[in-house]
């Protein structure tokens, strides 16, 4: 259990609990982040397999003693679980049935790559969080060796799928299974706004090197499809919250477009694509009150999908109590 400098007395509880039970070790540390104490807890684990729990989460009864058995029984480098998502009362719900990675097959190298990787990219295909899995150690220490799975720009966003994506070129072999060994606590100040929401622009450029470096083509045009919804969205935000007004969100896109490393390889892909939406071809012109329009129509879409959400989780809790 790494204590990653609270101010509370969580550490006092966490030595409570390494006193009744031996396989407890309590560590702590200045505050760094999560990526960072997940990685000193990795420098002292001495077991066979890694599985991450973040503070505010849960496990289900028997989730990591589920995942070790298919694991030992596949033979596999990684083992994916199902995530499944509590909101105060609200009844939890599975929030990765989406993704079309196979349930219950164990997909190796080479196909576990040249198909799967793309996931990364593309949004349906694997679940990306480094939680609800199990890690073989050895296979993580093999990739520390060769590169870093930790940047220090990508630290509170995005930080799940740099290790990932980092990673999965490293693995052997993956099995995915339909059982819930994890449950995630949604909810909190992170989502309404998040400054550090940028961090995923940073990290759009690092992947943007990754697949030059794995001539991974397919990716290309979903990297520049997520970055342009990312930027917009971001916008929306800054004005929705009421963050700043309209100079402070034309500065951001000025400030974001014009140092990006992706922007030249995304304004030849679109050019040569010839794509017509009103965001790229904003973008692309370096016009900053289309841009600014374009993230005003994000806000109003935004209030009235809110009013929707409101009227459907109305109806959620009154058809609980009846």
């Amino acid at each position: 259990m790494v204590n990653d400098g609270s101010t509370d007395n969580s550490s006092s509880m966490a030595k409570e609990w390494s006193k009744k039970d031996q396989r407890i070790r309590v560590v702590d540390k200045c505050n760094e982040g999560a990526t960072k104490a997940r990685l000193y807890g990795f420098g002292l684990a001495n077991g066979d397999y890694v599985a991450f729990v973040d503070s505010d989460d849960l496990l289900p009864e028997d989730s990591i003693s589920i995942l070790a058995n298919e694991m030992k029984e596949k033979n596999v480098d990684l083992v994916i679980g199902s995530i499944t998502k509590k909101l105060g009362f609200f009844k939890k719900r599975h929030i990765d049935r989406c993704f079309s990675f196979p349930y219950n097959q164990v997909v190796s190298q080479p196909e576990l790559f040249d198909k799967y990787y793309l996931g990364f990219f593309k949004n349906d295909i694997l679940p990306v969080s480094m939680c609800a899995r199990l890690y073989r150690k050895n296979v993580i220490d093999h990739a520390l060796q060769e590169t870093s799975l930790y940047d220090k720009e990508i630290t509170l966003m995005g930080e799940d799928q740099f290790f990932n994506v980092k990673l999965f070129p490293y693995l052997h072999s993956v099995y995915r299974i339909d059982k819930t060994v994890y449950i995630y606590r949604f909810g909190g100040g992170t989502t309404y706004f998040n400054p550090r929401f940028t961090q995923l622009f940073t990290l759009s450029d690092k992947r943007l090197k990754l697949l030059d470096q794995y001539n991974y083509n397919e990716g290309y045009g979903y990297l520049f499809d997520e970055y342009v919804a990312c930027l917009f969205y971001h916008a929306s935000r800054l004005i929705f919250c009421n963050v700043t007004d309209k100079d402070g969100v034309i500065d951001f896109f000025k400030k974001e477009i014009n140092h990006r490393e992706l922007m030249p390889r995304l304004v030849e892909y679109y050019t040569e694509k010839g794509i017509k939406n009103q965001q790229v071809q904003s973008l692309i012109n370096r016009d900053y009150e289309g841009m600014y329009k374009c993230a005003l129509d994000l806000v109003e879409q935004r209030k009235r999908s809110l009013k929707m959400r409101i009227r459907s989780y109305a109806i959620t809790v009154l058809s609980q109590w009846s």
